[in-house]
């Protein structure tokens, strides 16, 4: 086999390479999968667009690729989760699919929960082909998979307890019994199979005798046998998984060995990725810890490219912090910058990043205006659209408004929210309509009377304002920072605020020399 080999540092490239070295013919399939436990956060995009990334990368080099998603429907409910009412103890054990969706309105809480998933990941640009688990139980589709592991259960036990270092209990069995008697998938006790009639008898929790057809949906594979069995059946090279699943002796390593010994194939490349945290969060996003913010809360404040790109510029094995607040200018400015330099025909330092994140081509998703002086601007202009570009025009985004204007108008909405739900108090302002009443000192007099003389005979521009105010500060000696916090209090009646040449900008230089004139 002639190895594969694109010189490339970027981490697709490298995982491209390795899936095409293992299959060089033929077509592909990447897959990933999600329990709907309950409401989906941002942590759980990187599922998903692990397994988009690999696909546009594949497809990007000619090969017939697609994405399969598992909803892991089948699961029980683990425990009644704090947002949860006390009625929900008495869902905990069954599957997902029986469960009751918490809103009354979906048809269970799978349902609620994967459909607002499904929605938000159209937004993210992911294409996939979405397999509900509980109905290919229903199928029959595991059933060989199901009576093949019961046969083969010492073989199976032995591969766990070699791998995971762990004692296998001698009553466990690699399959899970929908109980009958309480739709419950903890009740059960096994007692014999009889593979002529494909039949699981099991004791029920009232102490009947019960059977289950291992083809109707009425029996499941135990996790780490399932994993192997769907790999099997839908014969995927590559998949993305969480961390915890890639520890030593961890599901993955006995996937691999069931997969080899059991089922007689190979485990596909795995792609193990590591948590996103909401920043100064030590763990992983929660919905019963509630340190979150949903996918529909994230592209609320920022564009879905945005998103795929914070995702794909990392390697997935670093671990990654959402900063829903300042630090979000420095994601989107960065974005923009990175998409600027590739659109000129540059190449930055996240240009495949960008690419692989990018649902438009060569568009500009994010306008060239810093989303700080955008954020500044919507209040100065009290979110007034005519009034925003004429300040970013004043302001030296002329080019920008001309050309950009449909970029700006999307990301205003994204500013509006973010100043809403987000942002630091420090970072909020409102232009008072009227001068604040205050006395001024006689360094502040000095100050305001040169400042006022120098600002009527400079550009009216960022830069020279910024200059003008601290070369002035400090001859007269008042200082800069005492300078530039006397001209925030007068304006909006804090100690700080936007960075003050843009601010001042904003406001119009009549406006502005009105203002100062007014206290001499």
């Amino acid at each position: 086999m002639n190895q594969i080999e694109t010189q490339s540092s970027y981490w697709v490239d490298i995982v491209c390479d390795a899936i095409e070295n293992k299959n060089p013919k033929g077509n592909l399939r990447v897959c990933s999968g999600i329990s709907p436990s309950g409401p989906y956060h941002i942590g759980h995009t990187r599922e998903v667009l692990t397994a988009d990334a690999i696909l546009r990368g594949l497809i990007k080099r000619g090969r017939t690729v697609d994405h399969i998603h598992f909803v892991d429907d089948f699961d029980a409910l683990r425990k009644r989760y704090p947002y949860l009412p006390e009625s929900y103890e008495n869902e905990v054990g069954k599957p997902l699919y029986l469960v009751p969706a918490p809103d009354g309105k979906a048809k269970s809480y799978a349902d609620q929960y994967f459909n607002e998933y499904e929605k938000a990941i159209e937004q993210l640009g992911v294409t996939m082909t979405v397999v509900r688990v509980h109905k290919e139980y229903q199928r029959g589709t595991f059933s060989k998979y199901i009576a093949l592991s019961i046969e083969k259960r010492d073989e199976i036990a032995k591969i766990l307890e070699e791998v995971s270092g762990r004692a296998v209990d001698t009553d466990w069995q690699p399959v899970q019994i929908l109980d009958i008697t309480n739709n419950n998938l903890r009740t059960a006790k096994f007692i014999d199979f009889n593979s002529q009639t494909n039949k699981v008898t099991y004791l029920a929790s009232d102490g009947s005798t019960q059977e289950a057809d291992i083809t109707k949906g009425q029996v499941k594979l135990d996790w780490r046998v399932h994993w192997p069995a769907w790999w099997s059946i839908w014969k995927n090279q590559a998949e993305g998984f969480g961390r915890e699943h890639a520890t030593k002796g961890g599901s993955y390593d006995t996937g691999v060995e069931i997969a080899q010994k059991i089922f007689n194939i190979e485990a596909p490349y795995p792609i193990p990725y590591e948590t996103i945290n909401l920043k100064g969060e030590t763990k992983k996003m929660s919905s019963s810890l509630g340190n979150l913010v949903s996918i529909k809360d994230a592209l609320s404040v920022i564009p879905p490219e945005v998103l795929r790109y914070f995702t794909f510029k990392s390697r997935p094995e670093r671990q990654l912090f959402f900063d829903t607040g300042l630090g979000l200018y420095n994601l989107i400015d960065e974005y923009a910058k990175t998409e600027s330099e590739t659109l000129a025909g540059n190449a930055p330092e996240f240009k495949e990043a960008w690419q692989i994140s990018s649902l438009t081509g060569n568009e500009h998703v994010i306008s060239t205006v810093p989303f700080s002086h955008l954020v500044s601007t919507y209040q100065a202009a009290r979110g007034e659209h005519s009034e925003i570009f004429t300040i970013l025009e004043r302001s030296g985004h002329k080019e920008a408004v001309a050309q950009q204007k449909d970029a700006i108008l999307k990301e205003l909405t994204y500013v509006k929210k973010w100043l809403t739900d987000y942002a630091p108090e420090n970072v909020k302002f409102k232009v008072l309509e009227e001068p604040p009443e205050t006395k001024l000192n006689n360094l502040q007099k000095e100050f305001l009377t040169v400042l006022i003389r120098k600002i009527e005979s400079v550009a009216f521009t960022a830069e020279e304002i910024h200059s003008t105010i601290y070369e002035v500060a400090v001859e007269s000696g008042l200082g800069g920072k005492e300078a530039f916090t006397f001209i925030y209090q007068i304006f909006i009646g804090k100690d700080s605020g936007p960075r003050a040449g843009y601010f001042l900008s904003s406001l119009g230089k009549e406006f502005v020399l009105k203002r100062f004139k007014h206290y001499l």
